[in-house]
This record gives C-alpha cells, sequence and structure tokens, in this order.
C-alpha cells in the first residue's frame, strides 16, 4: 500500500509540476517584479534605477487624471459589452440551438469573425470607418456615412463597442448553445404539455438550466473588457482626445512611450487590484443565482 501511494504521489507530482511551473515563471515571479519596480523610477532599460518609495502610488492617486480617465473608460466599456454581448449571443443561441442544417450554417456565420485576428480585424474596420464610409456617403448621399465617427469621443467609444461585441458574439454563442442542447427535452416537452409558452419555457427551465455557461460568459467578457488592448491600439490609438483610452493601452503608453517603467508598473498593480475587486463581486452574483437555482 506505502508503495502504492509513493506512486500516486509521485504521478500527480509529474503531472502537476508543469503545470506548477509555468504559473510560477509566467505569473507570479513577473508580478513580484512589478512590485519591485514599482517603488523605483526607471526607464525600463536603462541600468540605474532611482529609489523612490511610494512617490507613484501617491501620483497616480492624486495627480494621474489620465489614468482614472481610462479606467472609468475601461468600466463603462465592460458594462456595455458584458450586458450586449451576453444578451445578444443568447439570443442567437436560442434561435440557432436547432440541429437543422441552416442553423449549423449559422453558427459559422456568426464564429467566423471570432477566429480572425483583433489587429486584423481593427484594420479592416478603420478602413472601412474611413474611405470606406466616404465613398458610401458619395454614392447614397446619406449623412449616416459623412458622421466622423471615429473622429467624435461620443461615437468613437459606441464605434469600438460595436466592433468588440461584433467580434466576440460568436464564442458566446457557442458557449450558449452548448447549455441549450445538455437540457433534457423531457422538461421542456412536459412544459408545452402542461401549456407553457415559449417565453416562459427560456424564462422557468432554459436560463436556470445554463446558469453555469452565464457564470462563464460572464466572467469571459468581463476579462476580456479589462484588457482590452488590440482594438484601441490598432483602431483609434485612445483617440480622439484621450476618449477611448483603456487601462491597458494607458498602462502600455506609460512604459513604452513615456519610458516611465517604474510609473507604468505601479499602474498596473492599482488596475489588478480595481480588476480584482470587480471580478469577485460578479462571480459571488453569479454563483449565488447558480446555487439558488
Amino acid at each position: 500500500m506505502k508503495k502504492k501511494k509513493r506512486r500516486e504521489s509521485f504521478l500527480f507530482v509529474l503531472f502537476v509540476f508543469p503545470a506548477m511551473a509555468f504559473v510560477l515563471f509566467a505569473t507570479d515571479i513577473p508580478f513580484l517584479m512589478n512590485l519591485y519596480y514599482s517603488v523605483f523610477e526607471w526607464n525600463g532599460v536603462g541600468k540605474t534605477m532611482k529609489y523612490v518609495g511610494f512617490q507613484h502610488f501617491v501620483k497616480i492617486f492624486t495627480s494621474d487624471r489620465l489614468f482614472w480617465q481610462s479606467v472609468l473608460f475601461t468600466l463603462k466599456f465592460a458594462v456595455f459589452f458584458v450586458v450586449l454581448v451576453n444578451v445578444l449571443s443568447l439570443a442567437v443561441a436560442l434561435a440557432l440551438a436547432g440541429g437543422r442544417r441552416i442553423s449549423h450554417v449559422g453558427r459559422a456565420f456568426y464564429y467566423v469573425p471570432y477566429i480572425i485576428s483583433l489587429t486584423a480585424l481593427s484594420l479592416i474596420w478603420k478602413f472601412l470607418f474611413g474611405p470606406g464610409f466616404d465613398a458610401l456617403y458619395h454614392m447614397t448621399g446619406w449623412n449616416f456615412f459623412n458622421l466622423s465617427w471615429v473622429g467624435t469621443p461620443r461615437l468613437a467609444f459606441y464605434v469600438v463597442l460595436v466592433m468588440a461585441v461584433w467580434q466576440n458574439l460568436g464564442f458566446y454563442m457557442i458557449t450558449y448553445i452548448t447549455g441549450i442542447v445538455a437540457i433534457p427535452r423531457d422538461l421542456t416537452e412536459a412544459a408545452r404539455i402542461d401549456g407553457a409558452g415559449s417565453w416562459q419555457i427560456i424564462r422557468r427551465i432554459t436560463i436556470p438550466m445554463i446558469m453555469p455557461s452565464i457564470s462563464v460568459c460572464m466572467l469571459t467578457s468581463l476579462t476580456f473588457s479589462f484588457k482590452l488592448f488590440d482594438i484601441i491600439m490598432v483602431f483609434t490609438k485612445g483617440g480622439p482626445a484621450n476618449s477611448t483610452v483603456s487601462g491597458a493601452y494607458n498602462i502600455y503608453k506609460e512604459a513604452f512611450t513615456n519610458n516611465q517603467y517604474g510609473l507604468a508598473t505601479a499602474k498596473s498593480l492599482v488596475f489588478v487590484v480595481f480588476v480584482l475587486a470587480v471580478t469577485v463581486v460578479q462571480f459571488q452574483v453569479t454563483k449565488k443565482r447558480e446555487v439558488e437555482v
């Protein structure tokens, strides 16, 4: 028995250690290095580092208006994105959950944008809202195509939001479809026999039964919102007038454009704490709903 236990322990360590080592070197050590660099003034490449203590954190909380503007933009984007992408993808999943051939074609149609690089899609949309809309305006004369979509702060936010929702819709749709097709048909058939309508079935059976899928989609969509970078980097570059600067893009600019690596690491730590707090709240709310169901 002892020999068998030693063998099981050895196999456990053998399979778990590579994953633990990867997490250690890819996540834990860089995080600790961030803690170290955050108390130094450093440009990221030079050999000299000046110890400044907590001055970077004092600056962030007292005078760095642009950083908090980027955090508010990220939070606003997260609220809109999480609601829109989950509601729309769930609606599409309910429509395409059947086994008909047209349903499979529809799934592929919605999923294709997700497998294309965000950088490539950003370049396509940048062309669309530039020369593309100009050409459509001259062809149709519609003022809709003549609006400065990317040049107006209020409109630029919605352009970024629509593009992100459109690109990610297929992924969440597939996740919801997986949960929907796993629901026993006996439940829905019994409900229909008892006189329940389509909306009642969705509300009383489908949504409660797919709460684990909803929790996963809520968490992943929230994570995507806080990591928003590719679209901003390629499409708007934070403009116009810094109206689309996300938290991740602000940290990137601080480190690699302003050469304030120490300040950027301090910002990243503050941003991580903010994201962690929001994520924990969201996770607790969705898990509570799962338990209630």
